[in-house]
C-alpha cells in the first residue's frame, strides 16, 4: 500500500486566522517606530559631523591660502614697494579694511594650465575650452590676490574660474585686559597695546607680530565684470557688514610675523 507524502491535514483552529489583529499591529508599528528612532539617534549626529567636517574643511583650506600668501613674496611684487613679506602682509591687512577697492582681497581657485607658469610661481590661466581634462589639462590653482592685480581678471573669466569668489577683509587684534579684541580703527594699524599710537608703515609698528581677524565673504557672481564694476563695500544698513555680501560665512583669527 502506498503512502502519499502529501497528506490531507484538517485545518486545526489556529490555521483559521488570517493577518493580524489591530493589537498586533500597533505593536509592529510601535516597535518599528522605536527602531527609527534609535537609527536616527546613533547615525544623524555623524551625518551633521561629516556636514561639518567638509565645512570645516573647506575653512581651514582657504585660511591656509592666505596665511601662505601673506608669508612670502612672490617674483614681481618687488614691483609693489615690497621689500619684506612682512611689509606685503602689513600693507594688504590695512588696506582691505578701508572702502578702496584697489586693497579688496580675493581669494578663488581658477584652471590653470600646467604647462604655462608664470613669473610668480603661479599658472597662466587655460583659456583652451577644448582642453576639459582636470589633472591633464588643467589643475585648480588657489590664489589670493588684490582686485588691483592684472591677473584677476584673466582668472575670474567664465570657463577659467572655478566655484565661489571670497572677499576677505582684514581687521587687526589688539589687546584690552589681556584680551585680543578687534580695534575700532579698521584700515589702520596701530601699537596694539597702550598708548596706540597709530602707524603708518611696517617698520615704525613696534611689535614682532600683527594679530588680526579674517572675515571671509561669498560675492554674489565669480565673474570679473561683477567684481569690478558691481560690487560695493557700502554698508548702508549699518551692520558692520558690505551690503552686497551680508555677513561673512566665516571667520578666523590669525596672526603675521616679522
Amino acid at each position: 500500500m502506498k503512502h502519499s507524502f502529501f497528506t490531507k491535514k484538517k485545518p486545526s483552529k489556529s490555521g483559521r486566522r488570517s493577518g493580524f489583529t489591530l493589537v498586533e499591529t500597533v505593536i509592529a508599528m510601535g516597535i518599528i517606530t522605536i527602531m527609527i528612532t534609535a537609527f536616527l539617534a546613533a547615525f544623524g549626529p555623524a551625518v551633521q559631523g561629516i556636514r561639518k567636517s567638509m565645512s570645516a574643511k573647506e575653512a581651514n583650506r582657504l585660511a591656509t591660502t592666505l596665511e601662505n600668501e601673506l608669508s612670502i613674496l612672490r617674483a614681481g611684487d618687488q614691483a609693489n614697494n615690497y621689500s619684506t613679506a612682512f611689509e606685503k602682509a602689513y600693507k594688504w591687512i590695512k588696506a582691505s579694511g578701508g572702502n578702496g577697492k584697489d586693497g579688496i582681497v580675493l581669494l578663488y581657485q581658477y584652471r590653470g594650465d600646467p604647462t604655462s607658469v608664470r613669473e610668480d610661481g603661479t599658472l597662466n590661466p587655460q583659456t583652451d575650452r577644448s582642453k576639459q581634462v582636470p589633472g591633464e589639462d588643467y589643475v585648480l590653482q588657489s590664489v589670493v590676490r588684490r582686485l588691483s592685480d592684472a591677473e584677476v581678471s584673466e582668472e575670474l573669466a567664465p570657463g577659467v574660474v572655478e566655484g565661489r569668489v571670497f572677499y576677505v577683509r582684514m581687521n587687526q587684534l589688539i589687546f584690552n585686559n589681556g584680551e585680543l579684541v578687534l580695534t575700532n580703527n579698521p584700515g589702520q594699524i596701530i601699537d596694539p597695546t597702550e598708548p596706540r599710537a597709530n602707524t603708518d608703515s611696517h617698520e615704525n609698528y613696534p611689535e614682532a607680530v600683527i594679530a588680526f581677524q579674517a572675515q571671509f565673504y561669498v560675492l554674489r557672481s565669480s565673474i570679473y565684470a561683477y567684481v569690478n564694476n558691481t560690487f560695493s563695500l557700502a554698508d548702508n544698513n549699518g551692520d558692520g557688514h558690505p551690503d552686497d555680501t551680508g555677513k561673512p560665512v566665516f571667520t578666523r583669527n590669525m596672526a603675521i610675523r616679522r
